[in-house]
């Protein structure tokens, strides 16, 4: 599986260039997850993250002070490696809607190496975000990661949905800005609109690990940061 990322590292706005320091144990430990939820019987889409983007994930958490993340789709637990590995304080709420057993394994090797940090909620987001209740005690998220349905009545319910959870200003993180593809005109369309409707204001824009002024085909990966208005 080749998960790799180019020599120079990530090229962001939002933190320094440290994209080569953590790079083996993170790809160590998403190869591990891989061959847990690879067992016997699972077979794997490719829907999973690059290294470069959990890098990525784990140095903008970091560098937001995001300890409460929540992230729409977990499938094998890329992502939410990357933010449980961003602070020892952080803790993620995963919305899933698969139930097979590659998520079940994944879930199994997230708990087994950070207990008590994640919490894994089953069904359909568009369902599941809005009728998620914050404990009293939290404020609501300081990160959120959009990477579950590319529908483009998803990916606008997600987003939407995601802001009522969310403190003011939280950050967001929408994936797959690749309209050139087919999976990707539903959340660029909801991105664009969301930041039409001053729902977000835009960060940063990443193709291919680089910050660009707006993405552009072509290109393998790219995603958008904002914060919630």
């Amino acid at each position: 599986m080749d998960m790799s990322m180019p020599s120079a590292g990530l090229k962001s706005a939002l933190f320094p260039d440290s994209g080569a320091s953590d790079r083996a144990r993170i790809n160590a430990l998403m190869e591990e997850v891989f061959q847990c939820a690879q067992g016997p019987g699972n077979a794997l889409d490719d829907g999973i993250s690059c290294l470069a983007q959990v890098l990525y994930l784990m140095y903008l958490a970091r560098a937001r002070k995001a300890t409460s993340i929540a992230e729409v789709g977990f499938n094998i637990g890329y992502s939410s490696i990357a933010f449980l590995e961003s602070s020892p304080q952080a803790k993620v709420t995963s919305f899933e809607i698969n139930t097979e057993a590659t998520v079940k394994s994944a879930k199994e090797f997230i708990d087994s190496r950070y207990p008590d940090r994640h919490q894994l909620v089953y069904g359909d987001s568009t369902q599941t975000v809005p009728a998620f209740q914050i404990p009293p005690s939290s404020e609501g998220f300081d990160l959120v990661f959009i990477d579950g349905g590319h529908d483009y009545p998803c990916a606008k319910a997600d987003i939407a949905n995601a802001r009522r959870l969310a403190k003011p200003g939280a950050t967001i993180v929408v994936d797959d800005l690749t309209p050139w593809f087919k999976w990707g005109i539903g959340p660029t369309t909801a991105w664009d609109e969301a930041v039409r409707d001053d729902v977000v204001t835009p960060l940063e824009y990443m193709s291919d690990s680089v910050a660009v002024s707006r993405v552009e085909g072509p290109a393998e990966r790219a995603w958008a940061v904002g914060q919630y208005r």
